[in-house]
């Protein structure tokens, strides 16, 4: 493959990655913690070659890695069409410090709806899966999707 051909990304969850590929993250993880750390010992410790983790280490990066340039992501949540439903999403953004950049709900159809939420997570230390656990806790959501991040 040439190397200036990209291809498609993906956002995939981690229980569905090969063994290499998860623990190619887990050393570049120890790398970045531990600087002094060479990457033969860090292969050595983590029982993967070197020619797999050189072969991942370039085409792997976790969401949250991206935080340094931006934290912006969209998110669907499947809500029941409740009064004040919206204002209790709005709260729970405001006490996890997300600031709302885009915000759409549907039109309720047979008592539910969609909203989706354009999100800048700058102002808070969360990772992204934390975010979403915690909307996952407000009272008739039923699932909270990922769609976008601006990368």
């Amino acid at each position: 493959m040439d190397t200036n051909d990209h291809k498609k990304f993906y956002l995939i969850r981690e229980d569905v990655l090969p063994e290499s590929v998860v623990k190619t993250l887990e050393i570049k993880d120890a790398l970045k913690k531990d600087p002094s750390l060479s990457i033969f010992e860090a292969v050595k410790q983590h029982n993967l070659s070197r020619s797999a983790f050189y072969k991942y280490r370039d085409t792997i990066f976790p969401i949250d890695d991206k935080k340094e340039e931006t934290r912006e992501f969209t998110l669907i949540l499947y809500v029941n069409d409740m009064v004040g439903m919206l204002a209790n999403v709005l709260n729970k953004l405001s006490s996890l410090s997300l600031s709302v950049l885009t915000i759409h709900q549907s039109i309720p159809m047979e008592g539910r709806a969609t909203i989706t939420l354009s999100l800048d997570a700058q102002a808070t230390d969360l990772e992204i899966d934390d975010i979403m656990e915690s909307i996952k806790t407000i009272d008739h959501i039923s699932k909270v999707e990922l769609i976008s991040m601006s990368m």
